[in-house]
């Protein structure tokens, strides 16, 4: 893998019905060299409260245990073979991110504990306090959403519990998201590392200054805690694809969002990557849109040179 890429994760196709897609775009990862796959915990589609969407754990739990009956880079089941409880190493599951609030911290902790048994490596929680986009999600489910200030605290304390034995062992690796000031703090505090979505390679070198100043005020030594970037990928077979399927899909999306999609061909899409890498960012974890996302994860594995499988057969 070339110099300045980051590990390479994705998001999966979570707003639907049933849980096969998700299940066999996990499986295609792995396959394909990818670090691991992530979940949501949107409840419906922001803004759609008519489309369905699966349950982010539930589906986390089902990942882990394709995952860790799986022998690494085989689609044959594990048989009577031991699954390698070693922690950090190969393929790994996780949320980007959880909300916090929507579970009891402690609750949080001892899924971790148990998606990480299930999955053979710990689970990467990515966790955050959420936003006032999700306050008709809590609400419509009878869960309370409290102002930023609380949101805060019940983030911390999920933190905390995440760092605690309830999380088990091997414990999981735990990331904030969030681009204010309190995420930085927190991640600085109490996290393994600090996810920045959509942000720009300044973006993520500024805020992961921020976040090791925090932990060096903390005690703690700044170099153990690492900048994680996510966010909305558009890759197509060229560059005049791309811009053809970008135009389509910005025309529905609110401008902000828009201007933070990283969109081309294989070759520049990796060079954004790599700009991340450099910046920072240990794992890159990307949200295929405005396409087929095999497509993507077949066009980027390939152009990245992933060590999966013989793509030709």
């Amino acid at each position: 893998m070339a110099t300045g890429l980051p590990l390479l994760g994705v998001t999966l196709p979570q707003f639907s019905e049933r849980p096969g897609p998700a299940v066999e775009a996990c499986l295609d990862a792995r396959g394909l060299g990818f670090g691991g796959v992530f979940v949501f915990d949107h409840l419906w589609p922001l803004g759609q409260p008519s489309r369905p969407a699966l349950e982010g754990w539930t589906l986390l739990a089902a990942l882990a245990a394709e995952v860790g009956r799986r022998p690494e880079g085989s689609g044959e089941p594990r048989r009577g073979a031991p699954v390698d409880r070693g922690g950090s190493g190969g393929f790994r599951v996780g949320t980007l991110v959880t909300r916090a609030g929507l579970r009891a911290p402690a609750m949080v902790a001892r899924m971790a504990a148990t998606v990480g048994q299930v999955a053979g490596a710990g689970a990467i929680v990515g966790v955050g306090r959420g936003d006032l986009a999700n306050r008709a999600e809590n609400l419509a489910y009878g869960l309370p959403f409290g102002d930023a200030a609380e949101r805060s605290r019940v983030l911390e304390a999920t933190v905390a519990a995440l760092r605690g034995p309830l999380a088990g062992m091997p414990p999981p690796e735990v990331w904030v998201g969030g681009t204010g000031p309190g995420a930085l703090a927190l991640s600085g505090r109490l996290a393994d590392a600090w996810n920045g979505w959509a942000r720009t390679p300044e973006e993520l070198a500024a805020g992961l200054a921020a976040v090791r100043a925090e932990a060096e005020r903390a005690g703690r030594d700044p170099a153990t805690v690492a900048a994680t970037w996510g966010g909305q990928v558009l890759v197509a077979p060229d560059r005049r694809e791309a811009a053809d399927r970008l135009a389509r899909w910005v025309a529905d999306r609110p401008p902000a969002e828009a201007a933070r999609v990283v969109a081309g061909d294989p070759a520049t899409v990796l060079a954004r990557l790599r700009a991340l890498g450099d910046a920072g960012a240990t794992w890159c974890v990307l949200a295929p849109v405005g396409g087929p996302g095999a497509e993507a994860r077949a066009l980027l594995a390939a152009a990245a040179g992933l060590p999966g499988r013989d793509r030709n057969g």
